[in-house]
């Protein structure tokens, strides 16, 4: 049973720290940037102490962050700063592990409402599942929230990184070391993209089911493939990538397997912690070049596809009668026969045809068809040729 007093202390340091950082921001983005502010949390064996990310700068963009352990830690987050970003990135992945609900003293510490952190909770003891998403949400304004899943953006950003590494995924042999959830995505976009993958897990079971399902799955003509080593050092030999995707400070890549990889090869610290002091230094001494994924290139990207598709549900999604039975439909509306697709429904610039009914456009027009396009074309003055063949 964690001392709710010493608790309530790491917590009010915790929130030291949350206020500090705040008030960074704010000197940085002054009145011209768009905050994005993320809470996350990370797969760990033991638990971890909260901390703040690197700030970024995009544009007119700032995204900040920060990692938490418990749903109480992002809760204390989440109640300072709602007021003062503009966006909140929600973590849905659910990685921390089933923990006590806190004391209720510590819930009145930070003015915290217990009973409607607790009101979901079924079991006899009093749990609470570390699902930081569910938690957050229950008072956090929706309208700001904007779901994100970052083992999805690591992966996103090693690939990016490798694609500006090397030009040519195509023959490129990877090993990646201690094959998770980041690790099994990664593997599945390095096979598709054309890279040869060797997986190394201690469960051989489960690295075998890995190896096999990207196999599966993987496009049909594609050749390149994964495949499993028990072995770590077998995995990493003459590879020109190693990748290490373990928990924090899991130390599993040796100066053995380092020994191995090809020259000019490179390291990849994706867990951070996941190599050796010895295996580092000895990869110096040979040239090699070692680098920690770093997720900046992925949030920004995600953060500019993220507002451009709440621009494009809420302004350009819709469908609109503007004549005698002729609809115009934008935004991904699924069209019936005969809608005319257009950029935006609300005011057009661009048509892209009329639907078919089944997710395609008319390949053909009647007469009676071409002449509903035209009547669109000249109702909103678009300058565009058609002809009776789209």
């Amino acid at each position: 049973m964690v001392n709710y007093k010493k608790e309530i202390s790491r917590l009010k340091e915790w929130k030291n720290i949350v206020v500090a950082y705040s008030l960074e921001i704010a000197r940085i983005a002054k009145k011209n940037k768009t905050i994005f502010y993320s809470i996350s949390s990370v797969s760990s064996d033991t638990k971890i102490n909260p901390y703040t990310t690197p700030i970024r700068l995009s544009g007119d963009k700032l995204i900040a962050g920060c990692i938490v352990g418990s749903q109480i830690e992002a809760l204390i987050v989440a109640n300072y700063v709602e007021s003062s970003i503009d966006y909140l990135l929600l973590d849905v992945e659910k990685k921390i592990p089933i923990q006590n609900i806190p004391h209720e003293k510590i819930f009145l510490a930070f003015n915290l409402n217990k009973a409607l952190y607790v009101e979901n909770s079924k079991t006899a003891s009093g749990v609470e599942f570390g699902n930081i998403s569910s938690a957050v949400r229950k008072t956090f304004p929706s309208h700001k929230i904007i779901n994100y899943k970052p083992n999805d953006l690591t992966v996103e950003s090693i690939w990016f990184f490798l694609s500006h590494k090397f030009k040519n995924f195509a023959n490129l042999k990877i090993a990646i070391v201690g094959s998770g959830n980041i690790g099994f995505k990664l593997a599945l976009k390095l096979v598709e993209s054309g890279s040869y993958v060797n997986l190394n897990r201690r469960d051989k079971v489960l690295g075998l089911q890995l190896a096999s399902t990207i196999n599966s799955i993987k496009p049909k003509n594609t050749l390149a493939n994964a495949e499993y080593y028990e072995d770590p050092v077998r995995a990493c030999a003459l590879c020109d990538v190693v990748i290490g995707t373990g928990k924090t400070d899991s130390l599993i890549i040796n100066e053995s397997m380092v020994s191995v990889i090809v020259k000019g090869g490179i390291l990849i610290d994706c867990g951070k912690g996941n190599i050796t002091e010895s295996a580092i230094d000895y990869a110096y001494k040979l040239g090699l070049n070692i680098y920690r994924s770093d997720v900046t290139s992925g949030i920004i990207s995600f953060v500019d596809q993220a507002i451009m598709i709440k621009k494009i549900i809420n302004n350009k999604t819709g469908r609109k009668l503007l004549g005698d039975k002729i609809f115009i439909i934008s935004g991904g509306i699924y069209g019936k026969l005969g809608d005319i697709i257009v950029d935006n429904f609300d005011a057009p610039k661009i048509i892209y045809g009329m639907a078919d009914g089944r997710g395609q456009l008319l390949e053909k027009l009647t007469n009676s068809q071409f002449k509903q396009i035209k009547y669109v074309s000249n109702y909103f003055k678009i300058n565009q040729y058609f002809s009776e063949i789209l």
